[in-house]
Order: structure tokens, then C-alpha cells, then sequence
């Protein structure tokens, strides 16, 4: 059901609405939606192609165009305006792509230049696995059953507390300096031949 406010909204001119808005009334920025979504629509979908984010970003085009209002000049075209903000809105995105692109395109290529000698890649695992075998030796009992249970096994801080007796917070307090200690370990066990 329409409210008469709405109805009255569709017969205002852009300027009076923009002034409407401005004073508070943010429920008349629908009828600039309203009015212009088509536009908007079509500009993002012809440079962008992508239905997803095309929709994402007229959202994002109406959003940035409300605070904006206050920039727009009374007795301009409306239209124009709100396609030059759409037209910014998919260079952004496509910036933004761009470089996501760019960063997964050089993650993959690190990836694949460390999984490309598949036995160097095996035998560093092979000496980290030793490693740290080494260093889980060099933990108290306590510490090595506690990081045993929780990381091995799975059991969740109570269910490790309830094993070996002693309350949650004195559990995450033994596996944070068996943690650390495991660090340090491997640190000086990576820097050996």
C-alpha cells in the first residue's frame, strides 16, 4: 500500500526532494532510488558484466550518492551526477579487482615455485616433522600431554582440564608456554643444518 507521502514524493521535482532530504526527511532518498536505479543499473552492468557485484554496487552507488547530497548543485541534472558517481564506483571496483588479482596471481606463483621441487618441498617437511618431534620431546609431561590432548586429540580446554585435573584457565596458561617454548625450539632447530 502506497503512503500518501510516497505518492506525493513522485510528483516532486529532484531539487525539492534533495532539499527534503537535507532537512531530515531520509525517507524521500527512496524516490531518488526509485527514479534512478534503472540508470544506475545500466551503467554498472555495462562495465562490469558481472550480475553479482553488479547489484552490490548500485547499492553501494546509492549509499555514496546520499552523502554526497549535500555536493550536489541545485538546479543540475540529477541523472548525470548519480551515473558520474556509478562510473567512479566500477572504476574503484575494477582498481580494487585489479590488485586482488594481481596478489593472488603472485601467491600462486610463490606456491608453485615452492611445491615445484616436490622433494625439497618433501624433505623441509620431512625436517620440520623431526624437528619438531624434537621439540615436543623436550616439553615437561605436562606441557606435551596437554598440547597431546588438545591438538592431537581435539579435546576442548574443559575436557583437557578434566583429564589432568586442573581448571581451563590453568590449561590455556600451560599450552600458551608450551607454545612458546615449542617456538623458541624450532627456532633454534630450523637455524641447524
Amino acid at each position: 500500500m502506497t503512503s500518501p507521502d510516497t505518492t506525493s514524493n513522485a510528483e516532486l521535482p529532484v531539487d525539492e526532494l534533495i532539499g527534503l532530504i537535507l532537512a531530515g526527511r531520509t525517507e524521500c532518498y527512496e524516490e531518488i532510488i526509485r527514479r534512478y536505479q534503472p540508470e544506475v543499473l545500466r551503467v554498472v552492468q555495462a562495465l562490469l558484466y558481472d550480475r553479482g557485484p553488479t547489484e552490490d554496487l548500485v547499492q553501494d552507488v546509492f549509499v555514496n550518492a546520499y552523502f554526497a547530497l549535500p555536493r550536489f548543485q541545485r538546479g543540475a541534472d540529477f541523472g548525470p551526477w548519480i551515473r558520474s558517481i556509478a562510473r567512479n564506483a566500477v572504476r574503484e571496483q575494477l582498481r580494487r579487482q585489479v590488485r586482488y588479482d594481481r596478489r593472488l596471481q603472485t601467491y600462486g606463483e610463490i606456491l608453485a615455485a615452492r611445491l615445484a621441487d616436490d622433494r625439497a618441498a618433501a624433505a623441509r617437511e620431512e625436517r620440520l616433522g623431526d624437528a619438531l618431534q624434537k621439540c615436543l620431546d623436550r616439553l615437561s609431561e605436562r606441557q606435551a600431554e596437554a598440547i597431546r590432548l588438545r591438538y592431537h586429540q581435539g579435546k576442548a580446554f574443559h575436557d583437557v582440564a578434566a583429564i589432568l585435573g586442573s581448571s581451563p584457565g590453568a590449561v590455556r596458561n600451560l599450552l600458551c608456554h608450551a607454545r612458546a617454548s615449542l617456538r623458541e625450539c624450532l627456532a633454534r632447530e630450523g637455524n641447524q643444518p
